[in-house]
């Protein structure tokens, strides 16, 4: 619900965890100095901790582009590293960039990379140590979050994105009689500042009309655990309107209806997936759509362990349509596809060439027609110096396209004009993804939302005669 200004949260988050890795890490002082680019990374990519590696996979799992810190490596430096052995690109040699709050800690590990690789400093520690303080330094800004709590609290408008129709959503869905939960990790004092900003109200004020829109409140989930462990312990918040709320054991979970779990307070903290159904009267994951914009933590883990359906909310999701839907990309992407037939026929040409070359030399004999085999050599020589010119165009023409997207990673959902792993994780464990979650407001809560027909590439072909057993038969009928 409530999406963070990369401008100013990210750079917030950035900053204290070069703070920690002086203060806490030993790294040196200097680095106190940097900046950090919110546009250099997007979601999707892969860290190689151990070579001190970005990598934008696709849907196969080849690595595509790469760069060492921010050095690009050359087709042949990626074939070397990644080609010549099978890896997962998971835990714990690597590290899937799936949310937006990790790309600070991606550009801070870049940069460190560049420092060690100068040879100047942190020439002790391995690249995996590296990724592993960088990692460490920006977690505890979140988890001990007092600093980042208070300066988002003060302004949470120069912070937060407002939506100004987050509401009138939900109360669209509200007033249709389904049950709205919110579920996040956020502890429940910081919850209600945010809550409280999208809801309207200025810096400063804080009440409960936003409240009345859930049916259940559930902060300090600890996802992705809430998924899994039905053993972590619910505790419901007493006057959550103080601002450092009580929080007290909920006793005898087993034993209490839905009714009467909540009717002391529908404000809750901790818990599981099992303490939501039961508040919910839901007896299958199915009957809940969660929405989230965390890859592994929301989308993944609830739709695989529990089998909720699941929205992703991808706020970059404008951004690539409004370039592919630009009249420059269109004509850059029909070029593209023009090249690409034109690949196909001239391959065409070289097999059929060869063929008959081959066969004129077993015989050693000409062409029927007068061709000779040194015709025929020529020939597929200037064939092939086509293809070859073709396939540089091409590969210029994707370059060029991608670079529309982003100067550096292309496309969010696209390798080359192949899927990417991102758009992979999309496909399977998102039922549905769009780019605010107020997009609600715009279908029936009664919709039945359907997907698209699964094709394998022979659903497309055509066939341009009959079947010849059934002309057979036919032809032999009286």
């Amino acid at each position: 619900l409530a999406l963070y200004r990369p401008d100013t949260f990210e750079k917030l988050v950035y900053k204290e965890a070069l703070k920690r890795l002086v203060n806490k890490k030993g790294y040196p002082s200097s680095i106190l100095g940097y900046e950090y680019d919110p546009t250099y990374y997007v979601r999707g990519l892969h860290v190689d901790k151990n070579r001190g590696n970005i990598l934008k996979l696709d849907r196969h799992k080849y690595v595509k582009v790469a760069y060492h810190g921010f050095e690009k490596l050359s087709k042949e430096e990626r074939m070397e590293l990644y080609s010549n052995a099978r890896h997962e690109f998971t835990e714990p040699d690597f590290q899937c960039l799936d949310t937006l709050f990790s790309l600070p800690e991606a550009y801070l590990f870049s940069q460190m990379i560049a420092v060690k690789d100068s040879g100047e400093e942190l020439q002790d520690k391995s690249f995996f140590e590296i990724w592993r303080d960088v990692r460490h330094s920006v977690d505890a800004c979140h988890w001990s979050h007092e600093h980042l709590k208070k300066e988002v609290a003060k302004d949470p408008a120069q912070y937060i994105v407002r939506d100004p129709h987050l509401f009138e959503s939900l109360r669209h869905l509200k007033r249709s009689g389904r049950k709205l939960f919110l579920l996040t990790n956020s502890f429940w004092e910081y919850t209600n500042v945010v809550m409280n900003y999208l809801w309207g109200n200025p810096p400063g004020v804080i009440d409960s009309q936003w409240q009345d829109i859930f049916d259940v409140i559930i902060a300090g989930s600890c996802k992705p655990g809430f998924f899994v462990n039905n053993r972590l312990q619910l505790y419901r918040v007493q006057n959550p309107q103080e601002n450092r709320a009580a929080l007290d054991i909920v006793d005898g979970l087993p034993d209490l209806s839905a009714k009467e779990l909540l009717q002391e307070g529908k404000i809750f903290q901790g818990g599981n997936w099992e303490n939501l159904h039961k508040m919910l009267e839901i007896s299958s994951g199915s009957e809940i759509l969660y929405v989230g914009d965390h890859m592994y933590s929301d989308v993944i883990r609830s739709k695989r362990d529990l089998g909720w359906r699941t929205m992703m909310v991808i706020p970059e999701l404008l951004h690539e349509i409004d370039r592919m839907e630009s009249p420059l990309a269109q004509r850059e992407f029909k070029a593209i596809r023009e090249l690409y037939f034109q690949r196909a026929c001239k391959e065409d040409d070289i097999n059929e060439l060869s063929v008959k070359l081959a066969d004129m030399e077993e015989r050693g004999q000409d062409d029927e027609e007068g061709a000779t085999q040194e015709d025929y050599r020529d020939a597929l020589e200037l064939v092939s110096e086509q293809l070859f010119e073709t396939k540089t165009e091409l590969r210029e023409r994707i370059k060029s396209y991608h670079e529309m997207f982003h100067p550096i990673w292309g496309q969010l959902f696209k390798t080359g004009l192949q899927n990417s792993i991102f758009a992979q994780h999309v496909e399977k464990y998102a039922c549905l993804y769009t780019s605010h979650a107020s997009n609600f407001r715009f279908v029936s809560p009664s919709c039945s939302f359907r997907c698209m027909a699964d094709l394998l590439p022979h659903d497309g072909l055509r066939r341009t005669v009959a079947n010849p057993n059934a002309r057979d038969r036919a032809s032999t009928e009286p």
